[in-house]
């Protein structure tokens, strides 16, 4: 038996042994396990680099660990929405039915901007802060169409539209309907004013025969005046509150014309140049025959004509060698004839029956007779001054 103090250094000795052989086998482990790992990356090096990322949901959260945006999937496709500070969705970004759709948001969570795919193209929106549509902005089939609204409501205050054939605005006022139109079309450019319950009270434009043309209107759209081109010239209209034309101006073949007309429609006077050029002033019964006519008659003479019903009663001109009056029956026989004689400076007055036959004579030069005849007219007595 091994004395106490041998036995002791042997299991010091196995000790020591069993420590180094530790040590070892640590050694050896760390650096398999670097080898592994340097292996392992070098392996990562020599793959190539991935392309695709998968997923449905990809959320990213602040410090607090909030969502602040996600980009997630719906039914029409991808979207992609964003969160504020203090927690209010701001914006998104999303497929929609007809195509892509980007909506912003306020704080409040009032919508104050869209842009989106229509139908007919893109649209773009902004609102006010409590999201009241304040204008948009959109492409349309047939061109364009871009409108403006007042605090207060989403009716359009100004609209600006164009389409395949014309091109119109629209300004309306805040306290009533009325509104101002004006746009080009295939006739031309025009201006229209609508008042009350959109009853037009003015327009300027062109008309179908795309010459200018005016009119005036009432509060209830009745028209009170029209201008205009005619086949031979301008003309214009003034209507009486019945509705009737109650004047008119315009022109003819001759020249211009005047005419004033009563509630029925009836022209009661005119003004008109004539077929020889010179003027003529007609004064007409409530029925809208001549009751008096003034003209220009033979070699630059004047004449005015009274008639009675559609008889001519009486004549009034100018010849030349002096003034002339015609009174006539019922049946356009001149009865009564005065005037100055053609021989000579002085008077004639001619008394007839009634049918036309000379009776009575009366003149003034050579010397003043009067001379009286037959019912025939054949035979005649004279009377002459002594």
């Amino acid at each position: 038996m091994l004395p106490t103090h041998e036995r002791l250094n042997r299991i010091e000795l196995e000790l020591n042994l069993l420590r180094r052989s530790r040590a070892k086998w640590r050694a050896a482990s760390l650096i398999a396990a670097a080898t592994i790992a340097i292996g392992f990356l070098a392996g990562l090096a020599t793959l190539p680099m991935a392309e695709v990322i998968r997923a449905s949901r990809i959320e990213l959260v602040d410090a607090d660990g909030k969502v602040t945006a996600l980009l997630s999937t719906s039914d029409q496709g991808g979207q992609l929405d964003i969160w504020g500070k203090g927690g209010a969705n701001v914006a998104r970004l999303a497929a929609a039915e007809s195509g892509g759709d980007l909506s912003m948001w306020n704080t409040q969570g009032k919508p104050v901007v869209g842009m989106y795919a229509s139908a007919g193209g893109g649209r773009f929106e902004v609102s006010r802060g409590n999201g009241e549509l304040s204008a948009y902005f959109e492409a349309t089939p047939e061109g364009s169409d871009l409108a403006m609204s007042r605090a207060g409501s989403e009716q359009a205050a100004a609209r600006l539209r164009v389409t395949k054939d014309r091109s119109d605005a629209l300004l309306a006022r805040s306290e009533q309907n009325s509104v101002l139109l004006f746009g080009v079309t295939p006739k031309g450019g025009a201006v229209s004013i609508l008042g009350e319950n959109d009853r037009e009270v003015a327009y300027f434009g062109g008309d179908q025969n795309q010459a200018g043309m005016l009119r005036l209107a009432d509060k209830n759209g009745a028209s009170m005046l029209e201008a205009g081109v005619g086949d031979h010239g301008g003309e214009m209209v003034a209507h009486s509150t019945h509705g009737q034309a109650a004047s008119v101006l315009g022109n003819t073949e001759k020249g211009g014309f005047i005419e004033g007309r009563n509630p029925d429609g009836k022209a009661v006077a005119s003004l008109s140049v004539q077929e020889n050029g010179g003027g003529r002033i007609s004064v007409g019964t409530a029925s809208g025959q001549i009751a008096a006519l003034m003209d220009q008659g033979k070699e630059e003479s004047g004449t005015v004509q009274i008639y009675a019903g559609p008889n001519r009663t009486a004549a009034l001109g100018g010849s030349a060698t002096g003034g002339l009056l015609n009174l006539f029956n019922l049946q356009g026989k001149a009865v009564v004839v005065a005037g100055t004689a053609t021989d000579g400076t002085g008077g004639v007055v001619s008394i007839r029956n009634g049918e036309g036959v000379q009776l009575i004579k009366s003149s003034a030069e050579p010397t003043p007779e009067v001379s009286v005849y037959s019912p025939d007219g054949a035979k005649k007595r004279v009377l002459a001054a002594p």
